[in-house]
């Protein structure tokens, strides 16, 4: 079974989507405030942004983490990628913090 990561902005377009079309239960209502309060960017653009960090070389589910944290540095982004990644190449953290920069 093929796990599909999505970002915070993913889902808080599903549920936005949702609530548009029935009522949410609870749960679902206090997972669409979490993630209005906590996404960065808008849905469209974490998609487009998942897509070039995976590119890069990331694995699809630590691309997600790092859109949802949104690192402002690299040493930021060595702390978000930790334990999977101990020891990021500079280049490829350099590479990431500014296609996360061009998005904010």
């Amino acid at each position: 079974m093929k796990i599909n990561y999505i970002p915070l902005a993913k889902a808080k377009e599903l549920l936005n989507n949702a609530s548009k079309e029935r009522e949410l239960n609870d749960v679902q209502g206090a997972a669409l405030k979490h993630v209005g309060k906590f996404s960065k960017v808008s849905a469209e653009r974490a998609a487009k942004l998942q897509s070039e960090l995976v590119s890069l070389g990331l694995e699809d589910m630590l691309a997600v983490k790092v859109i949802d944290i949104m690192p402002a540095n690299l040493d930021e982004l060595r702390t978000v990628l930790y334990p999977h990644i101990q020891n990021l190449d500079q280049d490829l953290g350099n590479k990431i913090i500014e296609n996360l920069h061009k998005s904010r």
